[in-house]
């Protein structure tokens, strides 16, 4: 894994200084959503496989942005997230920095085991004679996680969702920023779990979907943003647009798997 200069990646989502201030011309064309999803995909994994990967998923059709900043943390050990690649959203588009960083073993109160995060940009610096492209008419996946899972806890896990889920230690994480780099979208809902990728499944139930009010978070968080991370007398304020949706590993038996793909 990269270790990523984390200062300059701050710099660029918190305050967009490397994009223009102004908007083009084009983003006053662009119809804003209310609202743009964010969640970690759920798969499902076997007694016979050892390996997984989950997609970190954004749906916006045709709404271009030019970086993000994602953190997530699980707490099981018999997961370990062993590799983070580019989604296709970044891998197709050739943006310019997809860096990543990994801890283990936080041993942290209130902190997950285990944290990894993903910061990513279109353009290092903006260059309006080759635009990189920043937006898909479908969902697509940020970043993908390459997950490994201990077998010998295969036994006493099955039917158990072993959550993957976004995770919150400062302002920065888990935001995304605009076409122009003038505009930075941070948490408005945090919500349960994202459905599972097989036929006849959901796990929505295994772990209650619900809110904590903004004004009740503190860092860290597994909730969203405090409201301190939103100064009232900033020029740029961050919009709280991003609803997001955790996902993680659901451990099935062989034999379920085997009647499901029938």
């Amino acid at each position: 894994m990269k270790h990523f200069n984390r200062c300059f990646a701050v710099l660029v989502l918190y305050t967009g200084m490397v994009y223009p201030l102004r908007l083009p011309e084009s983003d006053l064309l662009i119809k804003q959503p209310e609202t743009l999803p964010l969640w970690i995909e759920t798969v499902r994994i076997d007694m016979v496989k050892n390996a997984a990967t989950i997609d970190i998923m954004f749906d916006a059709p045709g709404f271009p942005i030019a970086g993000a900043d994602l953190k997530i943390g699980y707490d099981s050990y018999s997961i370990d997230i062993v590799k983070i690649t580019r989604g296709e959203l970044p891998d197709y588009c050739k943006w310019e920095m997809f860096d990543t960083k990994v801890s283990i073993d936080q041993g942290k109160e209130g902190y997950p085991r285990s944290i990894a995060q993903i910061v990513t940009l279109a353009e290092i610096v903006a260059d309006s004679a080759n635009r990189k492209c920043k937006s898909f008419d479908r969902p697509v996946s940020i970043a993908r996680l390459e997950i490994t899972f201990d077998k010998t806890d295969a036994p006493k896990l099955t039917d158990t969702l072993l959550p993957v889920y976004f995770f919150w230690e400062d302002c920065t994480d888990n935001t995304i920023t605009n076409e122009s780099g003038n505009s930075l979208y941070m948490s408005l809902v945090v919500d349960g779990v994202a459905s599972v990728k097989s036929i006849n499944a959901d796990t929505d139930k295994l772990i209650p979907p619900g809110t904590t009010p903004a004004g009740a978070i503190t860092f860290p968080s597994r909730y969203g943003a405090p409201d301190l991370c939103i100064k009232p007398k900033a020029l740029n304020k961050p919009v709280r647009k991003l609803v997001f949706k955790s996902g993680g590993v659901l451990i099935k038996s062989v034999v379920e798997n085997e009647a499901a793909g029938k």
